[in-house]
């Protein structure tokens, strides 16, 4: 059997995080970021890391600053930011690469799932 794809679920909400763990458990294996200087840290530093589902507003580093450190020093990693709030078109224009897709919360599991999928392979 294959190894399953290692990916860093980062957000502040607790309750979501682990929601999107077990969702995403069966496929992936997961590690878990609570505030944006973690999200910092391990998307840095964690061997093998396929890709960070990783929320805009943290404490610490916002999701987009973590996204920019992780996309420049790490190639083979891809990203799923998620926001509260559409995106604006300035952010988007910031991350024209196909490393990055956004999703908008609130949003089916169904449609994290397919995005994870397709952004991160399983």
């Amino acid at each position: 059997m294959p190894k399953k794809p290692l990916i860093l679920i980062a957000d502040d909400e607790e309750m979501l995080c682990e929601l999107y763990a077990e969702l995403l458990e069966p496929h992936y294996n997961i590690v878990l970021a609570r505030n944006g200087t973690e999200a910092r840290e391990k998307g840095l530093s964690l061997p093998g890391l396929r890709g960070i589902l990783m929320d805009v507003q943290m404490p610490g580093i916002n999701g987009l600053q973590v996204a920019k450190e992780v996309l420049t020093q790490r190639p083979e990693v891809r990203i799923i930011i998620m926001s509260g709030t559409d995106v604006t078109h300035r952010v988007r224009q910031m991350f024209v690469t196909e490393r990055v897709a956004f999703l908008v919360k609130p949003f089916e599991l169904e449609t994290l799932l397919l995005l994870v999928n397709r952004q991160f392979g399983h």
